[in-house]
């Protein structure tokens, strides 16, 4: 059996109709098989945009063709990681390894925010520009 996670967001009587709705029709039955359903209540932030992932993979891209390190070049993928531990942080995984924090964790502000960051880096760090970025 799956575990059941359901998001309901809040932004008119329909949607809060449609909340009590589901706990009236299930919260009995889950208490019953003794795993009672759990309410968390918190401010919905939006996730980026389609558009901000479209210009973040542009920039990236953008910057792998231009920019050079230890007379080296890195890939899209490759820059995504670094900035990722660099900018939003780390996890140590088993073994002692690290991965970068997904930047999927960003809402639509704070991910504004990384790619600023991004574009500073590279400018006052690698020396490279992005004039051709789409800014939407």
């Amino acid at each position: 059996m799956s575990r059941l996670v359901r998001t309901f967001v809040l932004r008119s009587d329909q949607h809060a109709q449609g909340l009590w709705a589901f706990l009236k029709a299930n919260w009995r039955a889950f208490a019953d098989r003794g795993v009672p359903l759990a309410i968390t209540v918190t401010e919905h932030k939006s996730k980026r945009s389609i558009e901000q992932n479209k210009r973040y993979w542009a920039l990236l891209n953008e910057l792998a063709a231009a920019a050079w390190v230890g007379g080296r070049q890195f890939n899209a993928e490759a820059w995504h990681e670094y900035f990722k531990r660099k900018f939003i942080g780390y996890e140590e995984l088993p073994g002692g390894e690290t991965a970068g924090i997904s930047s999927t964790t960003l809402d639509v502000g704070e991910f504004s925010a990384y790619m600023e960051r991004i574009e500073a880096h590279a400018s006052t760090e690698l020396g490279v520009e992005f004039d051709h970025v789409p800014t939407h």
